[in-house]
């Protein structure tokens, strides 16, 4: 019995999601013919082609959907499928065109009070299938880094590789690849050494001459290859397409940093010996994350928004709004709007979106100003916590944009007031991350407050509270290389204390008396 359409159809979509697209085509082809206006056929058969090298035959294909669908969503959507097939021939003016033209569309269906149907948001992985939680993808990188360097090519973590490193110690969990850049001078050696070693070169779409996309074929993780070279005081990196105009370019600057030579789990590896210069560069305010961050698109050091980026941009804005993914869809307008204040398609789009979530009472993004933070450090026991912590964190939250609490280990306790706390490091620091006024608690931190220590993670003010002279003698001996513009004393709330509280447990906190005390 031979097979239903809508049988064919699914199977030539598995093929594809299976990378078997010689057998895709097979289905395809017949059914493109048989069935020449069919949008669920043309979908899969020009999907199929941009990911071959039959991607010039797809805009006159689309044409002819795109004059055939009647409402504004399909053609809004046909409109994109052209944009995205001229954009990978690299036909950017003509790209432009059709993701204006789809913009259009899309914010004719938002004036009827229509909206794409939201798709259902994919399940996210458990930490025990997420590589990059588990702890496998922070292996396979340095693992990586050490076998290159062992070959004298100085490949480092890159972008938000870096950040995770940096920022929170280990990779992001939310990540979904590896980044690591090489100056240019090694770059055929490094690209040469990693699929030696096994990594898979995964075809893009585009050929840049210094970015590549491997996947290691045992953990499907993908790797994305930057190549920086220097340009007088500066290092430049990117996608390059040589023989084409400056238009077609996307250049990300820094400022000059050096690489230093670091001791991990699997050998020596590289790293960028001022990460912060790289983070800043590229993040602005790195500390503060960013969950709707698009590396080609919110790069703070662009050298400018050329049409390659913006062809990026509206790119993924219309494919996001076509998804019904209005936050999303928002927030890359909004990018736009950041890069070039002129561009009137975003903001009358970022209008639409903003209408039409406001009216399904769903919430429109917040965007982070990338502004000068002002951050605050401080230490503390926290031990039986109470009133009077409370007083102090929420004044010294108050001092600046950004808390970090360093909940002191019970051995520095036993060191310094000679008895250990009633509760332990673990359960203090819980109790302190659990306050509104904490936002980030560390339990390991040098015993004094050095400038290299405040600079190193971006603190601008140490901030203490004392009961008595001798406490205040002991903390300023602590931060006494400080500058006298970073440390700040605050009031200490009198009438409560943890020793109080202690004498009272010891004395029967649950007798009358004592409750009068």
């Amino acid at each position: 019995m031979a097979k239903k359409f809508d049988e064919l159809l699914l199977e030539a979509k598995d093929l594809i999601a299976r990378g078997k697209l010689n057998d895709a085509d097979g289905i395809l082809g017949p059914l493109k013919n048989e069935y020449p206006l069919s949008q669920d056929v043309a979908r899969l058969w020009c999907s199929l082609a941009m990911r071959t090298d039959r991607g010039a035959d797809v805009p006159a294909y689309a044409a002819k959907i795109y004059a055939h669908v009647q409402n504004d969503f399909h053609k809004a959507h046909w409109a994109h499928v052209l944009g995205t097939a001229s954009f990978i021939l690299l036909d950017l003016p003509t790209a432009h065109t059709h993701f204006v033209c789809a913009l259009n569309h899309l914010m004719i269906l938002a004036k009827t009070g229509k909206v794409p149907p939201q798709r259902e948001k994919t399940e996210i992985l458990q930490p025990g299938d997420n590589v990059f939680v588990s702890g496998e993808a922070e292996k396979l990188l340095w693992t990586t880094c050490a076998e290159l360097a062992k070959l004298g090519i100085p490949a480092f973590p890159y972008a938000g590789t870096l950040l995770g490193l940096v920022r929170n110690g280990s990779l992001l969990d939310f990540d979904k690849d590896l980044d690591i850049a090489v100056w240019m001078e090694s770059w055929d050696a490094c690209c040469a050494a990693l699929e030696e070693a096994g990594w898979v070169r995964t075809p893009m779409r585009i050929d840049y001459a210094n970015y590549r996309d491997y996947v290691h074929p045992e953990l499907g993780v993908t790797m994305d290859v930057c190549g920086l070279q220097a340009r007088g005081k500066q290092i430049a990196g990117g996608f390059s397409l040589p023989g084409y105009p400056d238009e077609y370019q996307r250049v990300s600057i820094f400022p000059k940093f050096d690489l230093i030579q670091r001791n991990s789990e699997y050998g020596q590896v590289w790293f960028p010996r001022q990460p912060e210069t790289i983070l800043t560069a590229f993040y602005g305010d790195w500390r503060t994350p960013n969950p709707n961050w698009d590396t080609v698109i919110s790069a703070r050091n662009l050298e400018s928004f050329t049409l390659l980026v913006r062809c990026y941009a509206y790119h993924r804005l219309i494919q996001c709004w076509l998804l019904g993914d209005l936050a999303k869809a928002w927030c890359y307008a909004h990018q736009i709007s950041l890069k070039d204040p002129d561009d009137v398609l975003a903001l009358r789009s970022r209008q639409w979106m903003e209408r039409a979530l406001t009216r399904l009472n769903r919430e429109i993004p917040v965007w982070p100003k990338n502004q000068r933070q002002k951050r605050v450090y401080t230490r503390m026991v926290a031990d039986l916590f109470h009133e009077g912590h409370v007083n102090f964190l929420q004044a010294a939250r108050a001092l600046g944009t950004h808390l970090t609490v360093c909940v002191v280990s019970d051995e520095r306790v036993m060191a310094n007031k000679g008895k250990l706390p009633v509760m332990k490091q673990a359960q203090r620091a819980a109790v302190v991350a659990a306050c509104k006024y904490a936002d980030a608690v560390m339990t390991e931190t040098p015993a004094s407050v050095t400038l290299e220590f405040m600079q190193q993670h971006g603190f601008d003010i140490y901030t203490f509270a004392c009961a008595s002279e001798q406490e205040r003698q002991d903390k300023r001996k602590l931060c006494a290389s400080l500058p006298a513009e970073m440390i700040q004393e605050l009031p200490y709330t009198p009438g409560i204390s943890t020793s109080d509280l202690v004498m009272r447990i010891l004395e029967g906190a649950g007798s009358k008396e004592t409750r009068n005390q």
